[in-house]
């Protein structure tokens, strides 16, 4: 090594306050992130920038004094830095080899215009509009001549079918209103990652189309939004 000074105990000496303290920073910003995912007070995608940038410091902190490399050669220095572009670049592409491009083939969003109706059969969850309100059934019944509010529970907001097909590869799915005046959002990862055919009923603040939702899939490698 380089750049040794005349008294090694004061050297040594020196290096391991340097490293005390430094495991002090890499503890506390450890702590820092921690502290943000599970607060979550900013975005999505304000935490992830965040803790990428956290992630760099811990990185060259470890590397460039818990590994030596400041006191070594700088050939050694090129020869990590080589070996982890390498590392990097082979782990990037097996993912994007292996992975598949999602595909959404159908997506659909409907309000649901079911009127009441005398002498029908009705199942227990079933949604009905009667004189411009909207209720949901209490139990499986079949309905009277007359109107009567005894067999169902009225609810706020209106409701709507969303309807998705997708096929390949899928890790993540979300669906999010593009109006804020009429919100919406859904995020769950899929048990079937190969075709996922699926439907949600959700009560919405205004009538809504297809056209006013957007549909995200993510997977591996890829992450696309329906048209």
């Amino acid at each position: 090594m380089s750049g040794h000074s005349e008294d090694p105990v004061a050297e040594e000496s020196q290096r391991f306050f340097t490293f005390f303290n430094l495991s002090m920073i890499l503890v506390a910003i450890t702590g820092l992130e921690i502290v943000i995912i599970y607060i979550q007070s900013f975005e999505g995608s304000i935490i992830i920038g965040v803790l990428f940038a956290t992630s760099i410091l811990k990185f060259v902190g470890v590397v460039w004094w818990f590994m030596h490399l400041r006191w070594d050669k700088i050939l050694n220095t090129i020869l990590f830095l080589m070996g982890l572009v390498i590392a990097l670049g082979t782990f990037f592409a097996v993912i994007f080899m292996a992975d598949e491009h999602p595909v959404v083939e159908e997506f659909k969003v409907t309000q649901i215009e079911n009127n009441w109706k005398a002498d029908t059969e009705y199942k227990s969850g079933d949604y009905v509009s009667f004189n411009d309100k909207f209720y949901q059934s209490k139990s499986d019944h079949t309905s009277d001549k007359n109107w009567t509010k005894e067999t169902w529970n009225e609810v706020t907001g209106i409701p709507h079918l969303i309807t998705w097909k997708i096929t390949n590869d899928a890790d993540l799915i979300e669906i999010n209103s593009k109006k804020p005046e009429n919100p919406f959002y859904f995020q769950y990862s899929p048990t079937d990652k190969e075709t996922i055919e699926e439907s949600k009923i959700v009560l919405l603040e205004q009538p809504g189309g297809t056209d006013d939702f957007r549909l995200k899939v993510r997977s591996e490698a890829f992450w696309v939004e329906n048209n």
